[in-house]
């Protein structure tokens, strides 16, 4: 063998070595941490609004499009919402395990049981009445509904924990409130526009819905205060005792089987359910990484522009008619809610907290 080929082979043989080492390298991970405010910010808005418009989309799909026909052809609906937030806090409970297992954390609870069980009570009963009120009352007047529980929210806080309230606070709660009662009177909000006979009952849920998700936040706040713990770890629990009450329910009511049946027979409904617990399960961890890291005056004021897409779009997949009042009560709830997000803005200075710039 010449100079020149040995030579020749050692030159193969580093640029062998070269090419192995980069092949086995694992890829640079780039750590979200270190992405500018800009680009973070955009994520979380652009996932917010993403999974929850998505959510809104397939929320309304699965309560009022029908499945299939009957032998007679008439339309086969779904109904046990029971079941819808029996699968959506499974997966969010699955995924939280999965989560708590990747960070190394421990999967006991920080809390004593029945404090968990205390909020998943009353979490269980806001997600009830928002699925079931969709049988009876159209999807925007639904979201719009959801605006109004600031009310509900400040009297609970006012009795419960002797929260304190300015003038201001309540005059931009009765605006919204106001708003609300507008739409609702000028214009359709039955789910099927030509039986309207239950649409005070879906206003009852709407009502009871608000009643108990104002309840569940300050019910945690207040039962929590004292705990170090996760976003995980709550997720685990609640969204696990959530679970098993609905497993409960729908033991009691014969409802399983019938809506495992139904799945059966109707396998999109397993698509769409499954792809529901999905976005609303992401979504939440969403907005407690958007909460966290930019507090919640930005988030706050993402989520209205999110009600506000939700609802247009509703209208343009599901052709809801919506009346000149409805529409200029809608902009003035939604106008409050933008005003209030800038007001405490200004009050706080800056409407993020704890994000790297």
């Amino acid at each position: 063998m010449t100079a020149t080929d040995r030579e020749r082979e050692e030159r193969e043989k580093s640029i062998l070595d070269v090419t192995k080492e980069v092949v086995q390298a694992p890829p640079p991970v780039a750590d979200p941490n270190q992405w500018s405010y800009a680009t973070r910010l955009g994520l979380c808005v652009s996932g917010i609004m993403g999974f929850f418009v998505v959510y809104g989309v397939l929320q309304e799909r699965i309560m009022t499009t029908p499945y299939g026909q009957d032998e007679d052809g008439k339309d086969i609906y779904f109904r046990d919402s029971t079941f819808l937030v029996l699968s959506n806090r499974l997966l969010a409970c699955l995924i939280a395990v999965m989560m708590v297992l990747r960070n190394g954390e421990s999967l006991k609870n920080v809390a004593p049981l029945h404090k968990y069980a205390g909020v998943s009570l009353s979490n269980f009963a806001a997600t009830f009445c928002q699925y079931e009120a969709l049988k009876y009352v159209n999807f925007p007047t639904q979201t719009l509904g959801k605006c109004g529980k600031m009310m509900p929210v400040m009297l609970v806080g006012t009795f419960l924990s002797g929260k304190k309230y300015s003038v201001k606070d309540y005059l931009i709660a009765a605006s919204i409130t106001l708003g609300c009662v507008v739409f609702m009177l000028t214009g359709d909000i039955a789910t099927h526009s030509k039986d309207t006979s239950s649409t005070p009952y879906g206003l009852f849920l709407m009502a009871a819905y608000m009643f108990f998700d104002g309840f569940t936040s300050t019910f945690q706040e207040k039962m929590f205060k004292g705990y170090t713990m996760s976003t995980y770890d709550q997720m685990i629990y609640v969204n696990g005792c959530s679970a098993l009450v609905s497993i409960l329910v729908l033991v009691a009511n014969g409802g399983l089987w019938s809506a495992l049946e139904f799945t059966s027979q109707y396998p999109q409904l397993l698509v769409d359910s499954t792809m529901l617990s999905v976005c609303a399960t992401l979504g939440q961890m969403v907005i407690y990484y958007m909460i966290k890291e930019f507090g919640a005056l930005v988030f706050s004021t993402v989520m209205v522009t999110r009600q506000v897409v939700s609802i247009i779009l509703s209208c343009f997949i599901y052709l809801h008619p919506l009346t000149t009042f409805q529409w200029a009560s809608a902009a003035l709830v939604f106008g409050t809610l933008y005003y209030k997000a800038n007001e405490d803005r200004r009050k706080h200075g800056h409407g993020h907290g704890g994000g790297r710039h």
